[in-house]
């Protein structure tokens, strides 16, 4: 008798699991990572167009709770704020003490974000002198820049998603 009943409880286990699968739900396992940086900043959506909403200092531990296909993770503090740091400014260990062999080598990922950030703030004199020598017209990329200012976050997303372009397409 007691057989029949474990029995039941597996069918019921195994019947709410599928259900689950079929809905496409997933189970995620929360992770803990470390901030790798000095500082990392912390940004309402996934994407540099949104808003920093606060930062978090090297070796803060932060809990998964969201990894995007275009590498955002969505985290949690440990004082309970939540928001979306770039996954490669987070590490599964928290970053070796200073010492003799340790250096920082900038990734094309970082060198893209400084960039990004750069332009925010307008050409400096290096990119200045580039788009001179490809005659590029300085006043176009100053209303590019401009732009970029005037549309981020939450309207930048709802314009991808609009319009099925960036981070939106194809989905």
């Amino acid at each position: 008798m007691k057989q029949a009943g474990i029995s039941k409880r597996w069918r019921i286990g195994v019947s709410v699991l599928g259900a689950i699968v079929a809905s496409g739900t997933a189970f995620v396992l929360a992770e803990d990572l470390y901030v790798q940086p000095e500082h990392a900043e912390v940004r309402e959506g996934p994407g540099r167009l949104f808003d920093v909403t606060g930062t978090v200092n090297k070796n803060s531990k932060v809990t998964v709770l969201e990894r995007t296909d275009d590498g955002w993770i969505k985290i949690q503090t440990a004082d309970g704020k939540q928001g979306y740091i770039f996954q490669k400014q987070l590490g599964t260990n928290p970053p070796a003490a200073p010492g003799p062999f340790n250096f920082n080598v900038t990734s094309d990922a970082e060198a893209s974000n400084m960039g990004t950030a750069a332009a925010g703030k307008g050409l400096e004199p290096e990119a200045e002198s580039y788009a001179k020598n490809k005659n590029y017209s300085k006043v176009n990329l100053d209303k590019v820049i401009a732009m970029n200012k005037a549309v981020k976050g939450r309207d930048w997303m709802q314009f991808c998603q609009d319009g099925k372009v960036g981070p939106a397409k194809g989905k």
